[in-house]
Parts: C-alpha cells; sequence; structure tokens
C-alpha cells in the first residue's frame, strides 16, 4: 500500500513475520505511566556526537557537539476514540562554534475514530521548528548558520475495508515560514522566497488475491503555493501528481515485499520553469534468513521540490540495504548502505551520494538504552552550476531513558 497510509489502516498480509527492529520485548520495552484511562510515556535522549565536517563543504571544520532530546507523548482511549498526542524539543550544543546552537521542537495531536469494525476516521496536527540538515541536497551553501523553519500541518483521513478489499484517502496541508540567513560577509540572506503552503491529496485501494499476494493502486495530488519570489524572479508555484500501481506480497516466512511503478509529473505557473515527469517507483523488500537477522532492501524515484535559485525541481532515485542483527535479545546491530542521484531541473546540477551506517543498541532495562553510532557521507556534485560537495563522518553515543 501507499507507504504514508501504513499508519490510516491497510493491513493486507500476514502479521506473524516481524523483523528485528519491530519484534516486540516485553522485559525490555519501555513501561508507560497510567493515570486513569490515559497512558503517558515520558523519554529523554542525552547524546553526544563528534562530527568531522559540520559545515558540510570542502574546507572541512570539525566539533564535538551535545544533544539533548526531551519528549512526552500520552495515548488515551474512550469507546471508539483514540487520541494521541506529542510533544518533544531538541537541543544541539556545539562545544567549539556555539554559532550553530540549534533548538528544534514538535507538537503533535492525532486522533482515531472507529465508526465500525471496517470503517476508521483519523485526524491529526503537528506543528513546531525544525532545522534544515546541511547535508540536504537543497540547503542553502553559503550561510553561517543552518536554515530553520516554521511549520504548521494537518491532516483527515479515512480507511475502509469490505471483504478482500481495502480502501484509504487522505487529505492534508502544511505551511512553512523559513528564517532569513547570514552569508561569510555578514550579508543578509533572504529565505522568504521559501514560504510557502503545500495541499496534498491521496487515495489507494487495494485487493487480497489471496492471504499472502495483494494488488493495489494509489493516486497522490499536490499543489504548492509560495507566498512571494524575490525581485523578477519566476514564481515557483506548481502542481503536480503521482499514479502508480504494485503489490505486496509474502514468499513463506522468508520474504515480503511490497513496490509500486508508475508515473510522476510536475507541472510549474511560471514557463521559465520547466515541468518534469517520469518514471515513479518505490520498493521495499525485507528477507528472514533467521528469526535473528533481517535484510531490508529499498528503491524509490520521484521528483522532490527544488529551493535552489534557478531550479524548480530536481529527480531523485536512491537505493539502500540494511542488515538488522539481534546479537542478543536486548543488544542489535544494525549495518546499511546506501546510494542516491539527484539530477536538478533548468540547471546543470548533478548529486551523487554515497552513505553507510554502523549502530547498536543495547537495552539494559525497561528504562535505559544505550546507543552507539557512525555515520558516513560522501557528496559529489557534476555540473556547471556550483553544487555542494564534502565527506562527512559522525560518531554519536548516548543514552536514552524512557518510561517509569
Amino acid at each position: 500500500m501507499l507507504e504514508e497510509f501504513e499508519n490510516e489502516g491497510f493491513t493486507f498480509g500476514r502479521r506473524d513475520i516481524v523483523g528485528v527492529r519491530d519484534r516486540p520485548q516485553p522485559e525490555y520495552d519501555p513501561v508507560p505511566i497510567r493515570i486513569g484511562s490515559t497512558e503517558f510515556m515520558p523519554s529523554i535522549g542525552m547524546y553526544t556526537f563528534y562530527d568531522d565536517n559540520i559545515f558540510a563543504d570542502l574546507d572541512a571544520k570539525d566539533d564535538l557537539v551535545v544533544r539533548v532530546r526531551p519528549s512526552l507523548s500520552s495515548a488515551s482511549r474512550v469507546d471508539s476514540l483514540t487520541l494521541t498526542t506529542s510533544a518533544e524539543i531538541d537541543r544541539r550544543q556545539y562545544l567549539g562554534i556555539s554559532s550553530q546552537n540549534t533548538t528544534d521542537y514538535a507538537l503533535g495531536l492525532r486522533g482515531r475514530y472507529d465508526v465500525s469494525r471496517d470503517t476508521r476516521l483519523y485526524a491529526g496536527t503537528l506543528n513546531g521548528r525544525r532545522t534544515e540538515n546541511r547535508t540536504d541536497p537543497d540547503s542553502p551553501l553559503n550561510l553561517r548558520r543552518p536554515v530553520q523553519y516554521d511549520y504548521t500541518s494537518a491532516f483527515l483521513a479515512g480507511a475502509h475495508s469490505s471483504g478482500r478489499l481495502e480502501m484509504a484517502t487522505r487529505v492534508a496541508a502544511e505551511t512553512r515560514n523559513y528564517s532569513d540567513g547570514r552569508d561569510g560577509l555578514g550579508a543578509l540572506v533572504d529565505q522568504d522566497f521559501r514560504n510557502r503552503t503545500l495541499l496534498t491529496a491521496d487515495a489507494a485501494a487495494g485487493y487480497a488475491i489471496s492471504p499472502a499476494v495483494a494488488v493495489f493502486v494509489n493516486a497522490a495530488l499536490n499543489d504548492r503555493d509560495y507566498a512571494r519570489q524575490p525581485g523578477a524572479a519566476p514564481s515557483r508555484n506548481s502542481s503536480g501528481y503521482r499514479l502508480a500501481a504494485g503489490s505486496s506480497f509474502e514468499v513463506g516466512s522468508l520474504l515480503r515485499g511490497q513496490f509500486d511503478i508508475g508515473y510522476f509529473s510536475q507541472n510549474f505557473a511560471d514557463t521559465r520553469f520547466d515541468d518534469v515527469g517520469g518514471l515513479a517507483a518505490r520498493v521495499k523488500l525485507e528477507y528472514f534468513p533467521t528469526p535473528l537477522l533481517t535484510l531490508t532492501a529499498r528503491a524509490r524515484r520521484g521528483v522532490e521540490e527544488s529551493s535552489t535559485i534557478g531550479s524548480g525541481a530536481f529527480v531523485a532515485t536512491a537505493f539502500s540495504l540494511t542488515a538488522d542483527y539481534e546479537f542478543l535479545r536486548n543488544v542489535v546491530f544494525t549495518a546499511s548502505i546506501a546510494q542516491e542521484k539527484n539530477s536538478f531541473t533548468d540547471i546543470d546540477r548533478r548529486y551523487r551520494i554515497y552513505g553507510a551506517e554502523l549502530s547498536a543498541d543495547w537495552q539494559l532495562s525497561p528504562r535505559f538504552a544505550l546507543q552507539l553510532r557512525y555515520d558516513y557521507r560522501d557528496q559529489n556534485a557534476v555540473g556547471t552550476f556550483v553544487g555542494r560537495e564534502f565527506t562527512r563522518h559522525v560518531l554519536t553515543a548516548g543514552i536514552r531513558i524512557a518510561g517509569l
């Protein structure tokens, strides 16, 4: 089914095939605080990481960073209504170059109403502030500080099943307001041209041919409205769609997969930006050679909006392979490799990105967990329009405390 609808009710396929990362561990899973019919889950993550290229450029500068992420979530159910809330603060403190310090936050509310056993309605909102990662292919090249933006989003969704048929639909809206930055000389770098409202509508329908095989179709529409553009720059307003068909399937207890293939199109209101269309695809394959090992392969191709001056969009093609190994019941190792290609429209710029990750998660008890992680990223730019090139290594160690 549509990946975006995984939390909105598609349930085709067996549920007794569980990957290493998804397997419940009752003796180690955090225990919520219960007050009446409501469960609260407080948590805090405290991490220290070494980043050898904090500006993500060829002139690498390193720093040691302390990251603290307190959060609180709740869940309650009254008859057919389930409500969940969440709140989180994410603080990064750079010990050497304090100008890079950032604070993000998020507040969320989500509701589910079971009209009947076969029909469910959903609504939710998420609001807060995010910091754009400098490694983002679309991140500005010349700013002293990473870009931050405030966002407000909301969605309405519904899902219905009838025998072998399942259907789901969703509409959503999100607004973003970007903060201006400063370049190396202290001059103001306007980011208001990135302020926008995004409207989306998704629908999907699937039919279970057997307990192990389902086919589906999905459609997604979007409309992007930018508040203003600098000077005589072309309008970045656009609308687009994605149409695809695919299948989810299982082969015994060894293999589970999901894929769709179709076509995407993004059309710009201003003819100075090229329209873009092409092959749309998403693939996810999970292989379970033993109960202790899960291998996952992913691939995707689609269009992403660009905030780079002179370009309206870029086409992203990405592949990854991940291995999760349960060394002990409470110790999980993960290794992954990834490759991504980004091709920008309107300008001559192409990115080739390679990545790798190694991590270890040790759940000491239901409350305490230790985490160790290494991330590698190498980004190469090709073309006459200058792009971001860098190599980056990040080593993170931390502890997470959750529940009672």
